[in-house]
C-alpha cells in the first residue's frame, strides 16, 4: 500500500532532507485493494496492467519532463522498472526509494528515525501485509470498521482481494458477499457447475 495522503508530506519532507536533489514531483507506483492501481501525481491511470500503464504515465508527465520525479512502491521492483522506462523515454531526473517502503521502514528502524509511513504496507506474499506502525488507516470493506487485514474471498470462483475484519470473516465465512458464502457452501460438484454457469472462459 502507498503512503497515506495524510502522511505523504511528512514522508516527502524526510526524503528531501536526506537528499535535497529529490525535491520535485511524486510518482507513486502503487497497487490498490483490487491489486491493480497505478498512481501518478494523485491521478489514477486508467488501466489494469503495468505494461499499459507505463506509456500512460509518460503521457501524463510529459509537461513535467524536466522536473525531478520521485517514485516509491512496496518493495522497489515496479519503481526499478518504471524509472528505467522513464529515463529511456527521455526523463532526465528520475529517482526512486531503493527497496521501496519495506527497505525504508527497515532503515528507519535501524537508525532509530521516526517512521513517516503509517499503518500496514501491502505485500505480495501469503502475509498480504507488513505492519509498519500500529495505526489502522483502512476500513473493513463489508462493515466499515477500522481494519487493515487483506484477505482473498474463500470462494475460489471469486477469490477477490479485499479488507475484512474478524467479525465479518466469521459472519461471511471468509467470503466477500452472501452470494459467495452461499456458493462456497455448495457441494463440490454443484459448486463447480454454479461457478461455470454464465461465465465465458
Amino acid at each position: 500500500m502507498s503512503v497515506p495522503e495524510s502522511n505523504f508530506n511528512a514522508f516527502r519532507e524526510t526524503l528531501y532532507q536526506l537528499s535535497p536533489e529529490l525535491d520535485g514531483l511524486r510518482l507513486n507506483i502503487a497497487i490498490d485493494d483490487d491489486g491493480k492501481s497505478f498512481w501518478v501525481l494523485r491521478c489514477k491511470v486508467p488501466s489494469n496492467t503495468f505494461r499499459e500503464q507505463l506509456p500512460m504515465a509518460v503521457e501524463m508527465l510529459k509537461e513535467n519532463k524536466d522536473k525531478n520525479i520521485v517514485m516509491y512502491c512496496t518493495g522497489g521492483i515496479r519503481c526499478e522498472k518504471a524509472s528505467a522506462y522513464l529515463r529511456y523515454k527521455g526523463f532526465p531526473h528520475v529517482f526512486h526509494v531503493e527497496g521501496g517502503v519495506i527497505e525504508y521502514a527497515r532503515k528507519a528502524r535501524e537508525q532509530c528515525l521516526p517512521l513517516k509511513f503509517i499503518g500496514k504496507n501491502f505485500v505480495f506474499d501469503e502475509r498480504l501485509g507488513e505492519r509498519i506502525t500500529d495505526d489502522i488507516i483502512a476500513q473493513c470493506h463489508q462493515c466499515g470498521k477500522p481494519c487493515d487485514n487483506h484477505t482473498n474471498c474463500n470462494n475460489d470462483g471469486c477469490h477477490l482481494l479485499f479488507i475484512q475484519c474478524d467479525e465479518c470473516k466469521n459472519k461471511y465465512d471468509g467470503c466477500c458477499s452472501d452470494e459467495c458464502k452461499e456458493e462456497f457452501h455448495l457441494p463440490e460438484e454443484e459448486q463447480q457447475r454454479a461457478r461455470r454457469a454464465g461465465r465465458v472462459n
